[in-house]
């Protein structure tokens, strides 16, 4: 069910990826920078050729950027229990 609608979407998907990575990777320029273009070059191999498997990609790298910053978020939240 997931699949028909990733392959739908895909380029929002891609466009969501790299505006999440935009402003998850606030702290480290270089890092964002080389991760916006390789994940717009990924999304941009993955629609020109038509590989419909790369939009799994994009979502797993999707679910990586925002699982990242909720483990930031549940750290914060446990060293603020702790004082």
């Amino acid at each position: 069910m997931l699949y028909p609608i990733l392959v739908e979407h895909y380029v929002w998907f891609s466009l969501l990826l790299l505006g999440v990575t935009w402003f998850a990777r606030q702290s480290k320029p270089a890092t964002r920078t080389n991760l916006m273009y390789g994940y717009g070059m990924i999304a941009t191999l993955g629609f020109v050729l038509g590989f419909d498997w790369v939009a799994g990609i994009i979502f797993g790298l999707l679910v990586l950027e925002v699982g990242r910053l909720f483990k930031a978020w549940l750290d914060k939240k446990q060293a603020q229990l702790k004082k």
